[in-house]
């Protein structure tokens, strides 16, 4: 049976998800939406399934865009917040209030730093980036919304054509400090994964989507430069580079997936960031 998906904000995560119910049948029920209409719709023909404007930062009446998602759909948004987060999640509410489930791809970037530590959802939210604090808005947000919901606080995501790969590559990767602090990351694939079974499922609040194997951002970039046959990329002191990409790449946190194991069911494809690195070199 084909059921309704409201796919907001499609970049890259939501591409990869309308791929994915595209596979599994289900594109006649698909609708993806970005701010440029015209992207929108060439995208979603490129996909198979309706592409529609929809700008959650404009407050007019009516001016968003899209139609509210059908009775019983399914919304997912996975558009990062702008400049007033509380304002976009009640226009995605709007969107979202005869539906029977809400998914919002939130960030690992709300909790403070882990100084190394194993990173739960109980883990103080006190975001030391603008993103960060952005997306600490937006599910704050969320608390009151009356449709049933999740959100997923996703580690660094990764996949074809985006990660650090491609960055050593193009010789342009860094590694920030000394390369101690732990990086948690989550394939796309896998991301997708959650999604979807987030859907299906009776679990709220926040979950974190994460694989298994958080690393030494230096062990990472060093092990795929051995696998491009580069040399290591060299380290560059945090004050280097923007506050914004100093506080992700050294918030020193492990993030744990307990709650994407046990209660969404999730099998992760990549378990280990060495699982997604020999994929993305074959």
């Amino acid at each position: 049976m084909t059921r309704a998906w409201l796919i907001v904000g499609c970049g890259y995560t939501g591409t990869e998800l309308a791929r994915t119910l595209v596979a599994q049948g289900q594109a006649a029920g698909v609708v993806i939406t970005r701010r440029d209409g015209e992207a929108a719709r060439a995208l979603g023909a490129a996909l198979g399934v309706r592409g529609e404007p929809l700008d959650l930062t404009d407050p007019a009446p009516g001016a968003a865009g899209a139609a509210p998602a059908p009775p019983g759909a399914i919304v997912v948004s996975t558009a990062p917040p702008g400049g007033d987060p509380a304002a976009e999640i009640r226009a995605l509410l709007a969107l979202a209030r005869g539906a029977a489930r809400l998914v919002y791809v939130s960030s690992t970037g709300v909790y403070g730093p882990g100084h190394g530590a194993w990173v739960d959802e109980t883990w103080p939210i006190a975001p030391i980036t603008a993103s960060g604090r952005a997306r600490a808005a937006a599910e704050a947000a969320l608390a009151g919304a009356a449709v049933p919901y999740v959100a997923l606080r996703a580690a660094g995501i990764y996949g074809p054509g985006r990660g650090l790969v491609e960055r050593i590559r193009a010789g342009t990767y860094r590694v920030i400090g000394d390369g101690t602090s732990h990086v948690s990351r989550i394939h796309v694939v896998d991301l997708v994964a959650a999604i979807v079974a987030a859907a299906g499922s009776l679990a709220t609040g926040a979950i974190n989507v994460a694989d298994d194997d958080p690393a030494p951002i230096g062990e990472v970039a060093d092990a795929a430069a051995a696998r491009l046959g580069m040399p290591p990329p060299p380290r560059v002191p945090a004050g280097a580079v923007s506050a914004e990409v100093a506080g992700m790449l050294t918030a020193d946190r492990r993030i744990t997936n307990r709650r994407l194991r046990d209660e969404l069911g999730v099998v992760l494809r990549y378990p280990s960031w060495r699982d997604g690195l020999e994929a993305e070199l074959r």
